[in-house]
């Protein structure tokens, strides 16, 4: 009986870690293949970036992320990825507090990464959270 529980909660977290993948790619498609999405272009054009290159270079930052998330989960075994992608969830929103700390408090940079990261949450490609 005991067994049972646990054989649902590892195949609970193995459809769990599948949906990751799946929105995962299609984020990373949307946002490089897509978008054109490059951390490439920032720094070829002199003085401040453009809107649109500020925003090419954000979404290939993003997709770089989540691919080095995949590549990491990758690297364990199957039945033990949603706890590396739990683990990834944690110090990506740490980093994201980080770097929010250290903007101009008159912008409301709290606001802006809590924003951020509901907007994160929401996009789940389709599938709803429980």
């Amino acid at each position: 009986m005991c067994g049972d529980l646990e054989d649902e909660e590892e195949n609970g977290a193995e459809q769990l870690y599948a949906a990751f993948l799946q929105a995962a790619h299609a984020a990373i498609h949307e946002r490089a293949d897509h978008r054109g999405g490059s951390r490439g272009r920032l720094g070829q054009e002199p003085g401040p970036p453009s809107d649109a290159t500020l925003h090419s270079y954000m979404d290939g930052l993003f997709a770089e992320i989540l691919r080095a998330c995949i590549t990491d989960g990758a690297r364990v075994e199957p039945g033990h990825r949603y706890q590396v992608l739990a683990g990834q969830a944690v110090v990506l929103a740490r980093v994201a507090g980080f770097l929010g700390g250290r903007l101009d408090p008159a912008q409301d940079p709290l606001r802006n990464v809590i924003e951020a990261l509901m907007a994160g949450y929401a996009d789940d490609g389709g599938h709803h959270h429980h």
